[in-house]
C-alpha cells in the first residue's frame, strides 16, 4: 500500500506540473495567434481601403479618421472602418456618418452608455429603419413620420419615396431628432475611454510592426505546425 502510495504521488507529482506547463504553453501560443491574427487582418483592412479609395475616389482611411475625431477619438479604428464601410455601402454621406458619430457620443455621454455600442444601435437603426434598438438610446423614429418629413423637405407630391429615399428619411430624421435630445453633451467625454483608444492606438502600431515577422513565421511554421 505504501509502495503503491508512493508510486502516485510521484506519477501525480510528475503529471500535474507537465500538464500546467503544456496548458500555459498552448495558452500563450493561442494569444500570440490571436494577437498576430489581429495583425494581419489590421493591415488587410488599410489595404482594402487603400484600393477601395483608388478606384471610387472615397477615400475610406480619412473618413474613417474623421469619424474617430467625430467621437473625440474615444471609437477604435476598427469599429470606425466598420461603420464607414456598412454607412457608405448603404449610401449614408460622410456628413451623416460624422453626426451620427457625434450623437453617438453625446449619448454615451449623457446616458452613461457604452460608446461603441451606442454607435452600432445609432447606425443600424438609422440604415435597417429598425426603431427598437434607437428606442433604447431615447430616439424615438417612426417610418411614417420620417417620410412626411421628408416629403415635406424635398418638395415631394403625387409619389411614394423609393426605397433609398425611405432610408435617407430614416437616417435624417435620427439625426435630427438625435441632435435635438443630446445637443452639446460630448464635452462630458471619459477620459478612461481616451486612454483606451491610446492603448489601443499602441497596440495597433505594435502590431503593424510585428506584421512582416508574423508572416514569415506563418509560412515556416504551416509546414510543421507540431514545431
Amino acid at each position: 500500500t505504501k509502495n503503491f502510495s508512493k508510486m502516485s504521488q510521484g506519477i501525480t507529482g510528475g503529471l500535474v506540473p507537465a500538464y500546467a506547463t503544456l496548458a500555459a504553453n498552448l495558452f500563450a501560443i493561442t494569444a500570440a495567434f490571436e494577437f498576430l491574427k489581429k495583425a494581419g487582418n489590421l493591415v488587410a483592412l488599410e489595404k482594402a481601403q487603400t484600393q477601395y479609395a483608388y478606384k471610387t475616389g472615397t477615400s475610406m482611411k480619412l473618413l474613417t479618421s474623421r469619424l474617430q475625431e467625430a467621437t473625440h477619438q474615444m471609437l477604435a479604428f476598427d469599429d470606425a472602418a466598420q461603420a464607414a464601410a456598412i454607412g457608405t455601402a448603404a449610401g449614408l454621406s460622410a456628413e451623416q456618418l460624422e453626426r451620427l458619430a457625434n450623437i453617438a457620443t453625446n449619448a454615451s455621454a449623457a446616458l452613461g452608455r457604452d460608446l461603441t455600442d451606442s454607435f452600432n444601435r445609432l447606425t443600424r437603426g438609422a440604415i435597417k429603419a429598425e426603431p427598437e434598438l434607437l428606442d433604447e438610446l431615447g430616439i424615438i423614429v417612426r417610418l411614417s413620420e420620417a417620410v412626411e418629413e421628408y416629403k415635406r423637405i424635398m418638395n415631394i407630391t403625387g409619389r411614394e419615396l423609393t426605397t433609398f429615399e425611405k432610408s435617407q428619411a430614416v437616417v435624417n430624421l435620427t439625426i435630427r431628432k438625435g441632435e435635438d435630445a443630446f445637443d452639446d453633451l460630448g464635452k462630458n467625454v471619459n477620459d478612461i475611454a481616451k486612454l483606451g483608444k491610446a492603448v489601443d492606438d499602441l497596440i495597433k502600431a505594435l502590431q503593424k510592426g510585428l506584421v512582416p515577422v508574423a508572416t514569415f513565421m506563418s509560412n515556416v511554421l504551416t509546414e510543421n505546425v507540431l514545431a
